[in-house]
């Protein structure tokens, strides 16, 4: 009886291996947008926002960085809370929504027509450690292009690229750091837009 209360204490404490927590991080750039709205061309056009598309890595919840030049590696105890293309696309099309620039906003999943769909290439949504790890900053960098629905043409399209310093040289700095450099561009993506009609 002792042989097989011992041999089930040792399998049971071998099954509870303690992994270390994985902190989740949100885009979420805050964004105050009343002093985008007002007069646009755009007014009577509706318009959808497709999902952001771009590097494979936007399909998970992982978090990737850059040490160097060359060595892309996974944060192991920070990921994002959701996969990063369905961060990117909700905060692109809740602040297109906020901006009021057009009639109606919605996403690509919606069945409604549009005018107009907004495609997103994310090129780059990193951070980027030096060689010792002692600094780090970010690079947002993401193409929009608006496409006319009834023609299937390209209206417009524009790269916007922003770098900025993190604060201090980890994962939580880095996501203050892309959220802030994401704002950014939301902010230029509006004002881009209220002309592109």
């Amino acid at each position: 009886m002792k042989t097989v209360i011992l041999t089930l204490a040792l399998l049971f404490s071998a099954c509870t291996t303690t992994l270390p927590s994985v902190e989740e991080y949100r885009v979420a750039p805050k964004l105050s947008l009343e002093s985008a709205q007002g007069e646009s061309l755009c007014k009577e056009s509706s318009l959808k926002v497709s999902e952001v598309f771009g590097n494979s890595f936007l399909k998970s919840t992982d978090m990737h960085y850059v040490i160097g030049e060359y060595k892309e590696l996974t944060f192991n105890q920070s990921a994002w809370s959701d996969s990063l293309a369905k961060l990117l696309t909700s905060e692109i099309l809740k602040a297109l929504r906020e901006a009021d620039i057009y009639h109606n906003v919605e996403s690509y999943r919606s069945r409604s027509d549009a005018q107009y769909v907004l495609e997103s290439s994310v090129n780059d949504f990193m951070q980027y450690f030096d060689k010792d790890a002692k600094e780090s900053y970010v690079i947002v960098d993401i193409t929009m292009t608006l496409v006319d629905v009834k023609s299937s043409k390209v209206v417009t399209t524009k790269r916007f690229y922003k770098r900025l310093n993190a604060k201090e040289a980890d994962a939580k700095a880095g996501v203050e750091a892309l959220n802030s450099a994401f704002k950014e561009v939301l902010y230029e993506v509006v004002e881009w837009l209220k002309s592109s009609c």
